[in-house]
């Protein structure tokens, strides 16, 4: 069975075709190089030249929160066409299923905790990210109108903030990869202190990258009906944690300072994960601790040449 993978080159995209390759599939990673999933003639090729059983999109527009401020119409735009035209193009080309990869930033910025797959239309997504989870929530909309009209199997997963080895340390990296440098940068330099920004108290929930791959990997093996499904720990951790546990396992000694005139932002995010239990059989495996090791020592080992000192 061939499965195409958009996206397949990056973070989670490449995780995701090992875990499919180990399973015996025929893997097919593609990236913007090689179709312009934007264009209806690109997504038209894609699936005439590769003919796909099955698509698992992780393909998206998105970044960092200034990238979201500075382009909320391209992100609502090129995320919701992207998704959009693969699955109305997989549907007239007969494709068995759609994966598709989604994100917390669909929910409300004042649902309530744990966020449950119920609560994701009481309110619009706001915010720096809201176009992004806005053209999200449109393709949710569409996976389920598309099962009731057509019959549709896809199945869509929203994914906590991802961690692990591979992942991006440049500029505009996210939450663990940004400390996770900050604290090597530290060492290496012997710099007598390190700042993080924040109050440290505000709490996320952090998905290590094989346990999302193993997620996805269930999904293209299960049906489970186009209703949304979070994929996560169910746990949220505060980020001082998070940078304890780094400083540990990087072995930095010097002082830790708190910009508190730096924003936490919102104070609590973290899934409800009874759905995924239920219809996928999946629960978390990777501890964050040995996961933030493994990231560390990755990044020592192979990372720091991929990014400027």
């Amino acid at each position: 069975m061939t499965i195409v993978v958009t996206g397949g080159r990056g973070f989670l995209g490449r995780n995701v075709v090992r875990r499919l390759l180990k399973a015996g599939h025929e893997v097919r990673p593609v990236g913007s190089k090689d179709y312009d999933l934007t264009e209806q003639h690109g997504v038209r090729a894609l699936y005439a030249e590769l003919r796909p059983r099955v698509v698992v999109h992780c393909a998206a527009a998105v970044g960092g929160i200034g990238a979201n401020v500075d382009n909320p119409g391209r992100f609502l735009y090129e995320n919701a066409l992207m998704g959009l035209m693969l699955l109305e193009e997989g549907r007239l080309a007969g494709i068995d299923k759609l994966v598709m990869i989604s994100t917390s930033c669909a929910y409300p910025q004042d649902a309530p905790l744990p966020l449950r797959e119920e609560d994701l239309w009481e309110g619009p997504p706001t915010g720096a990210t809201g176009p992004y989870g806005i053209a999200k929530r449109m393709l949710h909309d569409a996976c389920l109108n598309y099962a009731r009209q057509y019959g549709t199997n896809s199945t869509v997963l929203l994914l906590a903030n991802l961690y692990g080895p591979e992942d991006n340390f440049g500029a505009g990296s996210h939450v663990i990869p940004a400390i996770i440098r900050r604290y090597i940068d530290a060492k290496r330099s012997n710099a007598p202190s390190v700042t993080n920004w924040g109050s440290g108290h505000a709490t996320r929930e952090f998905l290590h990258v094989d346990d999302a791959a193993r997620a996805v990997a269930l999904a293209v093996a299960t049906r489970t009906g186009p209703e949304p499904i979070n994929i996560g720990t169910g746990q949220a951790v505060a980020i001082r944690e998070i940078a304890e546990a780094v400083q540990t396992a990087v072995g930095y000694g010097g002082d830790v300072r708190w910009d508190t005139t730096k924003p936490d932002g919102q104070p609590a995010r973290y899934f409800d994960t009874t759905r995924a239990s239920q219809r996928l059989g999946f629960t978390s495996a990777v501890p964050l601790e040995k996961g933030l090791v493994e990231t560390v020592q990755w990044f020592r080992e192979k990372g720091q040449h991929l990014v400027s000192s």
